[in-house]
C-alpha cells in the first residue's frame, strides 16, 4: 500500500447526509454519485480513496433458478442450462483505501453507520455469524450488522487468498433495491473483488470469471451464508450496454446479442417491498433439494440425472408414479407453444432447436420396470429425504421425492425455454417471448414445480394484480395490450418482472398506477399498518462491472 493511503484513519462514527446528497446517491448519474462519495470518503477517513469500482444490479429475463447445484455441472454428460438478461443501471459503488492499524472500517451510506473490526477478531466474528444465523437470532441482535455481512465475507476471502492486508477503509453505497431479487449482494461482492484486486494485485483476479468466482465465494462464505449459483455474478460482471447476455452454465460461455423485440415491448420490474434474506430463504432449501434429488437418481440410474438423461416425458411419468394424488404432479408439456417462424428448419435442413424437437417428439421415456425400480429404492434405505425442510415435513418418502422431481422438472423445462426465448428476442417475436416468460413464471409460483415465490404471498399477489389489471385494460381498449411475467430473484419477496406490450405509453402508465393501487389493498390487508407499497424500476441493459478512475 502507498504510504499516503496507509494514513487513512476514522474521522466519523456516524455519517450524516443531506436530503440533496441522498437524492444524488439514489439517482443513476454515476458521475455525480462518485464525486459525492469521494468527498464523503475524505471527510470520513481523512484521505482520498485509492480505488473505486461500480457493479450494477441485474435483471434476469428468463432462466431462473437453473444455475445450481454444482453437482450437476461437475459430472458427465455435459449439462446445458441457460439464463438470459443483463446488468442494469442501478448499481453498487465501493471505494477503498489501505490502513496500517490492522482494522477493517466499513461505512454504508444507506444506514449512515460505521462498523469497525480488528483483523485479529475477524475469525471470531465469522464464527459468531455462523452460529447466530443457525440459532435464528434476530438481525438487530447479531454481532455483525446485516449490511456488513457480504463485505466482511469478501474481506475474509481476500485475506485468506494471501493479500497482504494491514487494514482497510471502505465506503459503500447502492441504489439497487436490497432484498429485491436484483442482486444487490452480488453487486456488492463483485465491486469489492475489483477494488481488492487493484489494491492487492497478487490476488490475480485478472479475468471476468475470476472476479465472478471470487464474488460467488464471498456470498457463500461464512459471513454471507449463501448457497448461490453463478447467474448473478456472471450477468453483473459480463454484460454489455444495450445488449442481452445469454449464459450457458455448462462451460460458463457468454453470448451477447441485440434484442429486436419491438419498441412496444417494455420490461417493468415491480418491487413488492417485502424483502428476503437470500441466505435464510427457500433459495437455500432448493439448492439442497436439487442436490439430494440429482444424487439419488444418479445412483439408481448410473448416470448424471442432472443432465440430459431425463426428458420431460420421463420426469412426467416418474412424478405421476411417486406422487399421483398431488395436483402439481400434472404433466408439463411443450407441444402447445406456438413457435411461429422459429419452427422452420435451418437453411441446411437441420432442426433449429434439436433439444426442443427431441422433447416434442416424445422420445422413449423411462420404462415401467425402471420407474418401479426407482419407486422401490425411494421406499427403502436408498433415499434419505430432507425431512427437516419445511416442504418435506410430514410427507412420505414418495411424496418427498415427488417434490424433488418437480424441482428437477423446472430446471429441465427452463433449459428448453431459454434458447427459444433468445431466438424470439433476436427475431422480434414478442408473442412467443411472452408465452415462454409465462410458462417459466407458472413453474416458479407456489402452485408450480419450484415453489419459490414464498409463503408470504407477496410476489404471487403482485403478479395476480399485474395480470388482472392487464386483462381489464385489454378488455376496455382496441389497442394491443398484453402482460406477461414472473417472479425475480431468490423468492419470498422482492421484485416481479413484467413484460408489457402496447403501442400506447399512457396505457402502460395507467396499468402501473392501477397495479400499485390493487397491490396496496392486498398489502394493507396482509401487513396492516406497515405502509408497504409497490415501486417501479424500468430496467435498462447496462455495461458490466468495472473499475472507475
Amino acid at each position: 500500500p502507498r504510504a499516503a493511503s496507509a494514513k487513512a484513519q476514522l474521522k466519523m462514527t456516524q455519517v450524516s447526509l443531506s436530503d440533496a446528497d441522498k437524492a444524488t446517491l439514489a439517482a443513476t448519474d454515476d458521475g455525480a454519485r462518485v464525486t459525492l462519495l469521494k468527498d464523503l470518503f475524505n471527510r470520513c477517513y481523512g484521505a482520498a480513496p485509492e480505488h473505486v469500482a461500480l457493479a450494477g444490479g441485474r435483471v434476469n429475463l428468463i432462466g431462473e433458478h437453473v444455475d445450481y447445484p454444482d453437482v450437476q455441472f461437475n459430472n458427465n454428460p455435459v449439462v446445458h442450462l441457460y439464463s438470459m438478461g443483463g446488468a442494469i443501471q442501478n448499481s453498487y459503488l465501493a471505494l477503498v483505501a489501505a490502513r496500517s492499524d490492522k482494522k477493517i472500517v466499513l461505512c454504508h451510506t444507506a444506514v449512515g453507520e460505521v462498523f469497525t473490526v480488528e483483523l485479529a477478531k475477524l475469525a471470531q466474528l465469522e464464527e459468531e455469524a455462523v452460529k447466530q444465523r443457525a440459532d435464528g437470532l434476530a438481525m438487530a441482535e447479531r454481532s455483525t450488522p446485516v449490511w456488513a455481512n457480504h463485505t466482511l465475507g469478501a474481506v475474509a476471502l481476500m485475506i485468506s487468498s494471501g493479500a497482504p492486508c494491514e487494514g482497510l477503509s471502505l465506503l459503500l453505497t447502492s441504489n439497487v433495491p436490497p432484498g429485491a431479487g436484483m442482486s444487490n449482494s452480488a453487486a456488492n461482492c463483485v465491486a469489492l473483488g475489483l477494488v481488492f484486486n487493484e489494491l492487492y494485485p497478487t490476488l490475480a483476479l485478472d479475468t471476468q470469471m475470476k472476479v465472478v468466482t471470487f464474488a460467488r465465494d464471498a456470498e457463500n462464505s461464512k459471513f454471507g451464508g449463501g448457497h448461490c449459483g453463478w447467474l448473478d455474478q456472471m450477468l453483473i460482471a459480463c454484460s454489455k450496454e444495450h445488449m442481452l447476455t445469454k449464459i450457458d452454465y455448462a462451460d460458463h460461455s457468454i453470448e451477447h446479442f441485440t434484442s429486436q423485440l419491438p419498441k412496444e415491448t417494455q420490461f417493468v420490474a415491480l418491487n413488492t417491498n417485502v424483502p428476503h434474506v437470500l441466505a435464510e430463504s427457500d433459495y437455500s432449501h432448493r439448492v439442497r433439494e436439487l442436490t439430494v434429488g440429482i444424487a439419488f437418481l444418479s445412483k439408481i440410474l448410473g448416470e448424471n440425472a442432472g443432465g440430459p438423461l431425463l426428458k420431460l416425458s420421463s420426469l412426467n411419468r416418474l412424478i405421476a408414479a411417486v406422487d399421483p394424488a398431488n395436483p402439481a404432479s400434472k404433466p408439463v408439456r411443450l407441444e402447445n407453444i406456438k413457435m411461429g417462424a422459429l419452427a422452420a428448419a435451418a437453411p441446411d435442413g437441420s432442426p433449429k432447436f434439436p433439444s426442443i424437437k427431441a422433447e416434442l417428439a416424445e422420445p422413449e421415456p423411462l420404462g415401467h420396470q425402471k420407474i418401479q425400480e426407482i419407486v422401490a429404492a425411494a421406499k427403502g434405505d436408498a433415499y434419505d429425504p430432507p425431512s427437516d425442510l419445511p416442504m418435506h415435513k410430514g410427507k412420505t418418502k414418495l411424496e418427498s421425492l415427488g417434490v424433488l422431481l418437480r424441482r428437477m422438472r423446472h430446471q429441465k423445462m427452463s433449459s428448453l425455454l431459454v434458447p427459444l426465448a433468445g431466438a424470439a428476442a433476436a427475431q422480434g417475436d414478442s408473442a412467443l417471448f411472452g408465452t415462454l416468460l409465462d410458462l417459466e413464471g407458472e413453474s416458479l409460483r407456489m402452485s408450480g414445480d419450484f415453489q419459490i415465490t414464498g409463503d408470504n404471498g407477496a410476489q404471487d399477489a403482485l403478479l395476480d394484480c399485474a395480470f388482472e389489471v392487464g386483462a381489464e385494460i385489454a378488455a376496455d381498449t382496441s389497442v394491443e395490450f398484453s402482460v406477461h411475467g414472473r417472479m425475480l430473484g431468490g423468492g419470498g419477496g422482492g421484485n416481479v418482472l413484467l413484460m408489457v406490450v402496447t403501442g400506447d405509453a399512457t396505457l402502460r402508465t395507467k396499468w402501473e398506477e392501477r397495479v400499485k393501487d390493487y397491490y396496496q389493498e392486498w398489502a394493507d390487508a396482509k401487513y396492516p399498518g406497515q405502509g408497504i407499497r409497490a415501486t417501479v424500476i424500468i430496467p435498462a441493459m447496462s455495461a458490466g462491472a468495472r473499475v472507475l478512475p
